[in-house]
């Protein structure tokens, strides 16, 4: 293989481990910063929809059902809201550890390339930012 070609491999290769990097640290502040109905949406609507095929539920039995999605949905976003601290540093880390091993060219476009990301999430945001947001 050629210096070129060798070089060319390595590029795409840094730009394709930045590209996930980058996607991973601004997808999990959007996650941890859901309102408890928007987390693991699909897990709660499998629950319910399970629980509604259950048509011999009495009012009661469905009424507690509810409380229980309801309750399992406030304990998870306390979950979220205890660990986003350190997440958020394990994030900040990995940005800080892949920025020391880019040239500086490779920074700015790094840079640039989160500052786009950023923007275009924030552009499809469909909540309001929690009070904890930068």
């Amino acid at each position: 293989m050629s210096t070129r070609r060798v070089s060319l491999v390595v590029l795409a290769t840094l730009v394709i481990f930045a590209a996930g990097v980058v996607t991973g640290v601004l997808l999990v502040p959007q996650t941890v910063r859901r309102p408890p109905h928007q987390m693991f949406p699909a897990r709660f609507e499998a629950l319910r929809r399970v629980t509604d095929q259950l048509r011999d539920l009495t009012p009661e039995q469905r009424q507690r059902i509810d409380a229980i999605i309801r309750d399992g949905r406030e304990r998870i976003a306390d979950v979220f809201e205890l660990l986003e601290p350190d997440i958020q540093e394990v994030f900040r880390k990995m940005r800080e550890d892949i920025r020391s091993e880019l040239t500086p060219a490779q920074k700015l476009r790094m840079e640039e390339l989160m500052r786009q990301r950023l923007r275009r999430a924030e552009g499809g945001r469909k909540f309001p930012p929690s009070s904890n947001s930068p």
